[in-house]
């Protein structure tokens, strides 16, 4: 039996949140908070590290629509770091709405005694953890 390793991303434009699973226990852990260059431009070295420190079989890019679920401008931004990653490492890019999970990764993160202000990479990773718990959830489902 092949197991294959997925990461998930929940893409800003100051810090993208990072989760790591596996298709043998299908469950999502955020791993790491990577933070950007001050111009905005992505921090790839600190990409290369986490990619390259396991042996991933596909990432998955969560996608942020508005409330009507129409594309925004991070939805662009979601969708061109997919498309940056895909050329750069040459491993398969899938996107998943990922409408509210900032929300709820605040409500978790509340529930679980963290402060209401919890810190702001906090909240990215927990949202990358959602993002790719989702698409796992979705996954086997299918």
């Amino acid at each position: 039996m092949s197991i294959s390793t997925y990461l998930g991303f929940d893409v800003g434009t100051k810090r993208t949140g990072v989760a790591i699973a596996n298709s043998l226990t299908m469950q999502a852990t955020g791993i790491e908070v990577i933070k950007h260059h001050k111009n905005g431009s992505t921090n790839w070295a600190a990409f290369d590290d986490v990619v390259g420190a396991h042996s991933i079989n596909q990432f998955i890019v969560g996608l942020p629509f508005d409330q009507q679920g129409k594309e925004q401008i991070m939805t662009f931004i979601a969708t061109s770091f997919g498309k940056k990653l895909k050329n750069r490492y040459q491993i398969e890019v899938e996107f998943i709405d990922e409408y509210l999970s900032s929300n709820e990764a605040k409500k978790i993160l509340k529930y679980n005694h963290h402060h209401h202000n919890a810190h702001r990479g906090d909240v990215d990773k927990q949202s990358s953890q959602l993002i790719l718990q989702t698409w796992l959830n979705e996954k086997r489902f299918d």
